[in-house]
């Protein structure tokens, strides 16, 4: 915990240092110390839900961040820098460090970890070689293969990789980014580098799809990051459209490859209350039996649950004409996309609709914006980052105003489809169901959610049946 600034406070700061006596514990490869060394730099939720334990809230801290353990703190032009120990070892290697303040961006691990690469190929003289190290180590660590023989390497890398033609550990020309694995074996150096070689073979469309085609894959936060930052292949189709490939869905601990058969055009905005009056006059006028499914309860109305609506005027007063349908359940939701000739999204087309073909956390890309999102934050006006946070807001009745807003507004809230609000807002019904509960998936959060829940993987379970403010639902058209 490091308080970096601000007014005093009745707390007192407290510092954590962690001094690594080996000088090459970066190399140390298992899980548990990978995590430590590696692990993203946000707020711990366990260390955050024992300082509420203790009466302490961590915004009234001295703004208020916790880094990782082992941190180090480096000082430039007066500014202050916390890297972990990777990150300083390869901001050394490959001379960061000597750019002054410019090691606050260029240290990341999306830009070093490549410089490091460019720099062992190149003074090797076999820049041409890294296609090869992508297209072999990078299918390797999706296939959970980390070790290698040397034969391996000679045969799928190139015979170039070793000086005079001679196949050992001692003329491997790219020894620096190996570490000996056992008798005639090495390993990348560390986990780092294969997830970034994994990254590069999954930036392509064929790539994403040759891996998807075999076993279950093994895929890391640490390789979705590095395929944001490189940005992964743009697959041509008309806006809105969802084009038939395979795309990285998930919450990060269980990220998975998953394939679209056919594309389907998005609407681009969820269903409004206008839209779906006019679904209400059809249906008053023709009757519903054309457009229902087939197992909705007898007697169903499409009415909205005018006691769930907070708001009594909000589907009877136009101003509100342009704001999501809600408070009404997967049933109607059905109808009115059958009325409209199109069906609800699947639960994997409405993520892979979000995410893009990178697997970006949020519509617009991996970046924290409050403006760009109607969530409990913007609310508040302060980051809610636990549970125990949100709830003291709702308690507290600091979030008795959310509600939803325009389905045009928050114009950066945009998928790379050109699809508009699929954070926050509103929930929004799919087609994917479980009858055994008689429950569908929600996707994307709500206006009442904390940030953390309206990221393009946020899902949730919810009755067919059950009407709510906080969910809505926009529709699909499958293309020929």
């Amino acid at each position: 915990m490091v308080p970096t600034g601000g007014h005093q406070r009745r707390c007192r700061p407290v510092r954590i240092y962690v001094e690594f006596r080996n000088h090459y514990s970066f190399l140390a490869d298992s899980p548990e110390v990978r995590r430590l060394l590696n692990s993203s730099s946000l707020i711990s939720e366990q260390l955050v839900q024992q300082l509420h334990a203790n009466g302490v809230d961590p915004l009234e801290l001295p703004q208020f961040s916790v880094v990782r353990p082992g941190d180090l703190k480096l000082h430039a032009d007066e500014r202050v820098y916390s890297v972990s120990p990777l990150e300083l070892r390869l901001a050394q290697q490959t001379g960061q460090l000597a750019r002054g303040p410019a090691v606050d961006a260029a240290r990341h691990l999306a830009d070093l970890v490549p410089a490091r690469i460019g720099q062992v190929l190149n003074t090797a003289g076999l820049a041409d070689l890294q296609p090869r190290l992508e297209s072999y180590f990078g299918p390797a660590f999706l296939a959970d293969q980390a070790v290698f023989t040397l034969a391996d390497i000679c045969t799928h890398v190139g015979i170039e990789c070793f000086a005079e033609g001679r196949v050992t550990l001692e003329t491997l020309l790219l020894a620096p980014l190996f570490r000996p694995a056992g008798a005639g074996t090495v390993a990348l150096v560390h986990t780092v580098f294969q997830e970034y070689f994994a990254a590069r073979y999954l930036r392509t469309a064929a790539g994403r799809e040759a891996a998807g085609s075999n076993a279950e894959p093994i895929l890391t936060e640490q390789v979705r990051e590095f395929l944001v930052h490189l940005g992964a292949e743009t697959i041509p189709a008309p806006p809105r459209t969802l084009p038939a490939a395979t795309y990285l869905v998930g919450p990060s601990h269980r990220l998975l490859l998953r394939k679209i058969e056919k594309p389907v055009l998005f609407d681009e905005f969820p269903v409004t209350v206008g839209q779906y009056k006019a679904f209400l006059a059809a249906v008053a006028e023709q009757g519903c039996a054309q457009w229902d499914h087939p197992d909705t309860p007898p007697g169903h109305s499409h009415e909205p649950w005018q006691e769930r609506l907070r708001n009594p005027e909000y589907f009877t007063d136009p101003v509100y004409d342009n704001y999501p349908a809600n408070c009404v359940n997967w049933w109607s939701a059905y109808a009115f996309a059958r009325f409209e000739g199109k069906r609800l999204p699947t639960c994997v087309e409405w993520e892979a609709a979000a995410r893009g073909t990178d697997g970006r956390l949020f519509p617009w890309g991996d970046g924290v914006d409050l403006a760009a999102v109607n969530c409990a934050d913007a609310w508040s006006g302060r980051p809610l980052v636990t549970y125990e946070v949100w709830k003291q807001e709702i308690d507290g009745g600091r979030l008795r105003d959310c509600a939803p807003t325009p389905v045009t507004d928050h114009a950066a809230n945009l998928s790379p489809f050109g699809v508009h609000g699929m954070s926050g807002n509103v929930w929004e019904w799919t087609e994917t169901v479980f009858d055994g509960i008689n429950s569908a998936v929600i996707c994307g959060g709500s206006y009442d959610n904390p940030y953390r829940a309206v990221q393009t993987s946020s899902k949730a379970l919810y009755l067919r049946r059950g009407s709510s403010n906080a969910v809505g639902f926009r529709c699909v058209r499958e293309v020929a």
